[in-house]
């Protein structure tokens, strides 16, 4: 049971040095020491309510970027998160990536291919109207939403 505890921390150490190296904002160095901080710790914490919570301090920095600064190894590492089962962190990853606005269109296929499935999970607030906010964001106009019965998020 420790071995792929030990695996899955030898893998994120390597991805993380990758991330360090690969993500960079000019003249931010300290931004992206948090962002990749919290972008490890939407990655590693054992928690839904953590992760969650990372991914919401994801976004809440994205804020903080000029347009002119996002990499598309930023934008890249940030789209890697909508791969997380949980919605609640899908919606703020996909929040995180509206902040980046336009220059974040290289995320725009994935958001696509993920809308009409969120679209049709059962809640108040999920990741589809992250995902609509990320699109608008960027300049796309998200498709209306498909006529479905509510699934479980």
């Amino acid at each position: 049971m420790r071995l792929p505890k030990l695996l899955f921390s030898a893998v994120l150490c390597c991805v993380l040095s990758a991330v360090c190296g690969m993500t960079q904002v000019s003249g931010k160095p300290e931004l992206m020491k948090q962002i990749n901080e919290t972008i490890a710790k939407v990655l590693s914490d054992e928690t839904i309510d953590g992760r969650t919570e990372a991914a919401e301090r994801l976004a809440s920095l994205t804020k903080k970027i000029k347009s002119t600064e996002v990499t598309e190894a930023l934008v890249t590492n940030i789209t890697s998160l909508l791969n997380s089962p949980d919605d609640s962190v899908r919606y703020w990853v996909a929040m995180a990536l509206g902040n980046l606005g336009p220059a974040a269109k290289a995320a725009v296929p994935k958001l696509m291919e993920m809308l009409p499935k969120a679209d049709c999970i059962n809640g108040t607030i999920t990741s589809a109207s992250g995902i609509r906010y990320a699109l608008i964001k960027m300049g796309i106009k998200p498709p209306p939403p498909p006529k479905c019965g509510r699934i479980a998020g």
